[in-house]
């Protein structure tokens, strides 16, 4: 398609990559969430190793779910841990949506933590939460960025034919 002799192409492309830009793993998010607090919770961790992820429901009060993770700190020495983050039931009524995605029924922020099995207190819970959602801001806000330049880019190469 062609409007005033400029190929639409470079700019449906582009539509195209910024849009898969958006789109992350298959992992739910509460799950890739309550990781990337667990990696914040372990500042001493140069490497975590993901062992196993079980998700609990406990309708309709809250769902788990609990990793399991082996974390290596700069001398070499691994620990075996867990981590266990509790989101809220935020539905008015299941759907069919929430019996074939049970998590979808859920909170995608914890209202709660455990490390180890000690319990985070509220003031460390909202830390990790906060800065979460600011490193998660800031790589959306990059990859937009990114994705832009790249998407201006072909439509002035575009132009210029």
């Amino acid at each position: 398609m062609k409007i005033h002799n400029v190929s639409l192409k470079p700019l449906l492309l582009g539509m195209s990559a910024l849009l898969a830009a958006c789109s992350g793993p298959s992992e739910d998010v509460r799950v890739s969430f309550c990781k990337n607090i667990t990696k914040a919770a372990v500042p001493s961790a140069q490497s975590i190793e993901w062992k196993s992820n079980d998700n609990t429901f406990r309708r309709p009060e809250y769902a788990i779910a609990a990793l399991t993770f082996d974390a290596t700190d700069g001398d070499g020495k691994t620990t075996s841990m867990r981590s266990e983050c509790f989101f809220e039931y935020d539905a008015i009524e299941d759907t069919a949506q929430h019996l074939a995605d049970p998590f979808s029924a859920y909170s995608t922020l914890p209202f709660a933590m455990t490390l180890d099995g000690r319990a985070l207190s509220d003031g460390e819970l909202v830390r990790l939460r906060n800065g979460e959602q600011v490193r998660l801001g800031k790589a959306a806000i990059q990859a937009l960025e990114t994705n832009a330049k790249a998407l201006a880019d072909k439509v002035r190469a575009g132009i210029g034919q």
